[in-house]
């Protein structure tokens, strides 16, 4: 075999040879040296870690061991609120109107480790010594009882294959549970005793969540019965006596509905606001107020609940230990008076029971009055009475939450306006002609009243004048039977000057609820001179209050006010002031005079003269609003609201009076103004002496 022949490197090709070996051994050199860096630098970040480590371990272990401790005592405590009584609720003169009623209840708070049969057994024992009601047992808890009693027989209930759908996740707990209610029959949840039934409630009552919280298992304790469980305390492990507030009412059903409502300690607070109010330091079984003043003020009348904390001894029965004292809620003193409310109710109980006789007020609903004090805006009176249920009752709510139209009552507003707006003169007289816009009816006053001033038209209620006065806002001109173009910036501008007299704006009475009223929504030029005439848009009586008070004082819209003052509990020491707050004032002087000028007009020489027989002089003014009432067969009745706003003395206003009853009449185009008879018996008595 012939080896091939090599050829030899050259010196330059051994050069280049070597420069790459060198290379290749300067390259691994690199990567060791970084291989060993990175290497390093992971042992000494793992003891830099495990350092930290330690030393926290140290610090938990050995440096902060009974501060951690603590930690872990304060996490794992159980404290519990009791609450203290709410706040009692004062009219004006001092007068009480809701106070505290002391009731002695029966309560339970689990023992630690107890066990259901244990629990089952003491309900047995405790129905044995106190009555118990089991009355109230629904057919569903009677089942629910039955298959707490009876678990296997009511599972045989189940077939095999609603099991097996089951288990295959094809039918769910609530089906199951459904399913055997469905199939318990009334033989069998009807054949407990009594004394199965009461233990059951009690059972309920013991176990009623959360788990971890006083039960109410008895209320409306005597005496003895409070004693005979002291008593044998060591029987009825958990259960104590618990003194608990219930709201009572010293003048019967005055004004209680808008003093309001509280929640009982077995309802709690409710689940809808539940963390909002445990945030706030409430418990689960606090009273809270639901309604009325009872709710607006809550954070005054509520008090601050005492906190303690709860530990079991030995035996395992709980322990309650103070660690903050509560403190009564605050007194709320109101701006009612208690003896005018009284009277003034009774005054319109009369009248509603001789009206609702009358054929034309078959569909009367109800008489709302609001009296104020225009220079402050306290509210002295205030009311919505009605049948019900064939009994007269006071549902104050609908003062602020019931919207109607007011007819002529606008006026006085529409007057200032136009003199405002320059559109009309100071005693510029125009004539009550009827006005005749294209393809509408006819729109005049109730009669032909010949030419009148600006306070002419206030005390005789043109309406004419007042269409006028919404032609020109909305740059108009007008002819007979011609069609009425009207800028539609005419209804803002008039929305604007009514919500300055508190007219389709919020009042800001201090209340949870109140409503503006409706807005009209049409355009067209005849609604403008409707809404001149207070036929468009609707208002509330405590609307109405207001307006009036504002022409009463000078111009001034004060905010009504409920809440004069609170102060710390029993004492004088006012916590609180209500403050008079003036939302806005009016700027012409001049026009305000003018439709004061025009109701004092009104009472003198006008629609209002039977006011004469007050002792003071008045100022006032009536309205009539046509609307409609559907009957029991849908058909809509035409109907009318009446009526009327009033202050007095005319010179120096004590009082202003705004009264509003919705369809007072129906069947007939004009009737007598049942506001009108009411508001001038209550001047007669208010002034009564003067």
């Amino acid at each position: 075999m012939i080896k091939p022949k090599l050829n030899k490197p050259t010196t330059s090709e051994n050069k280049e040879l070597a420069e790459i070996n060198a290379i290749k051994r300067e390259r691994e050199f690199d990567l060791d040296r970084s291989i060993d860096r990175r290497f390093k630098i992971i042992i000494v970040s793992v003891l830099l870690l495990f350092s930290l480590v330690w030393v926290n371990l140290y610090a938990l272990q050995i440096t902060k061991n009974e501060e951690y401790k603590q930690k872990l005592v304060d996490f794992t405590k159980s404290y519990i609120g009791i609450p203290s009584q709410r706040g009692v609720i004062y009219d004006r003169n001092g007068e009480i109107l809701v106070s505290n009623a002391e009731r002695l209840s029966i309560v339970y708070y689990p023992p630690a480790n107890i066990s259901s049969t244990e629990e089952w057994e003491m309900a047995k024992l405790f129905i044995k010594h106190f009555a118990i009601d089991n009355t109230s047992l629904y057919p569903r808890d009677l089942k629910d009882l039955y298959i707490m009693k009876y678990p296997d027989l009511v599972s045989k209930k189940i077939t095999d294959e609603e099991w097996t759908l089951y288990y295959d996740n094809k039918l769910s707990d609530s089906d199951i549970y459904q399913m055997k209610l469905a199939r318990i029959t009334e033989s069998e949840y009807l054949s407990f005793d009594d004394e199965t039934k009461s233990t059951y409630i009690v059972y309920t009552l013991m176990n009623a969540a959360p788990a971890k919280s006083i039960k109410i298992i008895k209320n409306d304790c005597t005496i003895e019965e409070i004693a005979y469980l002291s008593e044998n305390n060591d029987d009825f492990y958990g259960f104590d006596a618990q003194i608990y507030y219930d709201r009572t009412y010293l003048n019967g059903d005055l004004l209680t509905s808008l003093l309001g409502t509280v929640t009982t300690s077995k309802q709690g607070l409710s689940s809808d606001y539940l963390l909002y109010h445990l945030a706030l330091g409430y418990s689960r079984n606090s009273v809270i107020g639901k309604t009325g003043i009872e709710q607006y003020y809550e954070s005054l009348l509520k008090g601050q609940e005492s906190t303690y904390q709860v530990t079991y001894d030995q035996k395992g029965l709980v322990r309650f230990t103070e660690i903050a004292q509560g403190t009564n809620g605050q007194d709320l003193y109101l701006s009612f008076d208690s003896v005018l409310q009284q009277n003034v109710e009774r005054i319109v109980a009369r009248w509603i029971e001789t009206e609702s006789k009358n054929k034309v007020r078959a569909y009367f609903k109800n008489v709302n009055i609001v009296i104020m004090n225009p220079n402050n805006g306290d509210v002295l009176t205030m009311l919505s009475m009605g049948y019900e249920d064939g009994v007269i009752v006071n549902d104050t709510n609908r003062i602020f939450s019931q919207a109607m139209s007011i007819g002529s009552i606008i006026k006085g507003a529409t007057v200032y306006m136009g003199l405002s707006e320059g559109v009309i003169k100071p005693g510029e007289v125009i004539d009550d002609a009827a006005i005749k816009i294209k393809e509408t009816p006819i729109k005049k006053s109730y009669t032909y009243l010949g030419k009148l001033s600006d306070i002419q038209a206030l005390a005789l209620s043109s309406n004419v004048y007042m269409f006028h006065v919404a032609m020109r806002l909305g740059g108009a001109t007008y002819k007979y039977d011609q069609g009425l173009d009207i800028d539609i910036a005419a209804f803002d501008i008039m929305r604007n000057y009514y919500s300055q007299f508190g007219l389709g704006s919020l009042t800001g009475v201090d209340v949870p609820y109140e409503a503006t009223g409706y807005k009209g929504s049409a355009i067209l030029g005849g609604h403008l001179l409707d809404f001149a005439i207070g036929q468009y848009d609707t208002y509330t009586v405590m609307q109405l209050a207001q307006y009036i008070s504002t022409i009463a004082n000078g111009g001034k819209r004060i905010e009504p006010r409920l809440l004069l003052k609170a102060t710390q509990a029993n004492t004088d020491i006012i916590t609180y002031q209500n403050d008079v707050t003036v939302l806005n004032v009016l700027d012409n002087q001049m026009a305000l005079e003018r439709v004061q000028k025009g109701f004092r007009l009104c009472v003198t020489n006008g629609l209002c003269r039977s006011l004469q027989n007050v002792s003071v002089a008045v100022a006032a003014k009536t309205g009539t609003a046509e609307t409609f009432v559907v009957d029991s067969k849908g058909n809509l009745i035409e109907s009318s609201n009446s009526l009327v706003v009033t202050y007095a003395p005319y010179t120096k206003p004590e009082i202003a009076i705004a009264c509003g009853i919705p369809d007072a009449f129906s069947g007939i185009k004009s009737y007598d103004n049942l506001c009108y008879k009411i508001v001038n018996e209550i001047m007669v008595y208010y002034f009564k002496g003067r």
